[in-house]
Order: structure tokens, then sequence, then C-alpha cells
């Protein structure tokens, strides 16, 4: 395995372009936890401060609505579902390692960042517009996951078993809401209400959307919410929050 390269608090501080008192201040609020050594020095790993300093959700989003795919970084791009499989299983290691959430709540978080993303291979596989895969990506230090497709979209996906859908917005109240027959096609919606029962009745935000509609769901337990947007994308944008 590759050693990570190690960073003093005040290489890190420089790093970021900021004090070493805000990196001492993120530390303790945990937006930007540090690492500890033998001797209880702070340090950081270059690769967690890349992704720190890093906009996810720009990128993410840009991947899912672009008219062409843009180039994104390979570790945040799985263009098979074995792969992001195996990277998901490491984010629920590492996020077990912190013991910021129970563990209850990293089980329930992988369950739901684990079915969007299967969703993306299973209803678009061999069907893919241009790009195969998703984007994938996650910040523990800031408790949020970013995921990514350009598939079909929700609305083409579900109106094969339900062709009076109306618009994005009908599909995504009928993916998150209305459970179907269970045929292979539908498996999207059936574990899209999942994905909405597990967030609803626990600690885990989601902002899902797919062509010019969106779900939203509150980090504190709330009910989902439909939205029209403004930005259509092509396949199906995901932002969890933990």
């Amino acid at each position: 395995m590759e050693k990570k390269e190690r960073l003093s608090i005040g290489e890190a501080a420089a790093f970021l372009a900021v004090s070493v008192d805000t990196l001492r201040r993120w530390d303790a609020s945990g937006k930007l936890k540090a690492q500890r050594s033998e001797g209880k020095h702070r340090y950081y790993f270059s690769e967690d401060l890349k992704r720190f300093r890093t906009d996810l959700d720009v990128i993410g989003e840009a991947w899912a609505a672009s008219e062409q795919a843009p180039e994104i970084p390979g570790e945040y791009y799985c263009e098979r579902a074995d792969r992001f499989t195996a990277r998901l299983e490491r984010f629920g290691v590492s996020l077990l390692r912190t013991g910021i959430i129970p563990e209850r709540i990293v089980s329930l978080l992988v369950a739901v960042t684990g079915e969007i993303g299967d969703n993306s291979f299973a209803h678009n596989i061999g069907n893919w517009p241009d790009a195969p895969g998703i984007f994938y990506a996650y910040d523990i230090n800031r408790r949020f996951v970013v995921l990514a497709d350009r598939g079909q979209g929700v609305l083409k996906t579900l109106r094969r078993v339900k062709p009076d859908l109306e618009d994005d917005r009908d599909a995504l109240q009928t993916a998150f809401t209305e459970y179907l027959s269970g045929r292979s096609p539908e498996r999207r919606g059936n574990g899209l209400k999942l994905v909405r029962e597990i967030s609803e009745e626990n600690p885990i935000g989601l902002y899902f959307q797919s062509g010019i509609a969106a779900v939203r769901i509150p980090k504190q337990p709330g009910k989902l919410t439909i939205e029209n947007t403004l930005r259509n994308i092509r396949g199906t944008f995901a932002r969890i929050e933990f």
C-alpha cells in the first residue's frame, strides 16, 4: 500500500492558506479533524487536505449536467459497479474508525449511499447515453457524500412500466413514495423508497435531482419535499449529509 504523505499543522495551514489557529479551531469544532502523533502533535494527510479544498458538489454536478462528459479525477470515478462497492466499503470502515457518528447510523448511511449508487448501474447497464459509471466522492470531515451519473434518469426508467408519468417531478414522486410491483425496471423506485424511509427517520439529509426536479429531506428527521429546479441533470445527482 502506498504510504500517505503527512503534513505538520504549519505545512497544512500553508497548503490551505489559513492560519494555524484556524486549523486548531477547525479541529476542535470537527470541521477538519487532525490526526495525532504518539507525542500528541497534530498532523494531516495531504490527500485529506486536497479533498477538503476541492468543491466536490461542483465537480459532481458538472459531471451530471454538462452536455459532454468532463474529465474528473480518477479517485472519484467508478466506471464499474465492483469499484463502487469496494470504495463504499472503505468509506464505511473509515467512518467507523472516526467514531463521529454511531455505528448504527454508519450502517444506514452506507445502505443509502449503496442504494443510490447501485441503482445508477442497475438501470443504465448497456444503455449509458455516453460515459458509463458514476461520480462518487465523500468528505468525512465535512460529513457529506456526492454521487452522480450521466444515465437515462428516473423519468425514462420508470416510464417503461408507468407510461403515464407526466414529468420529472411526477417521476420522483412515484420513485420515492409509491411501491410498484418489483419487476426489474421498477427496482429504482422501490429502492429509493428505502432511501426515503431511512433518511426521514434518521439524521441523514438528502438532496436528489433528476431532470429538472429534486427531492429534499432535511438532516434533522423530517419529511420529503419535491421542487422544480432551474438546471437540468441528465441522469441523477445526489448529496447525502450526515
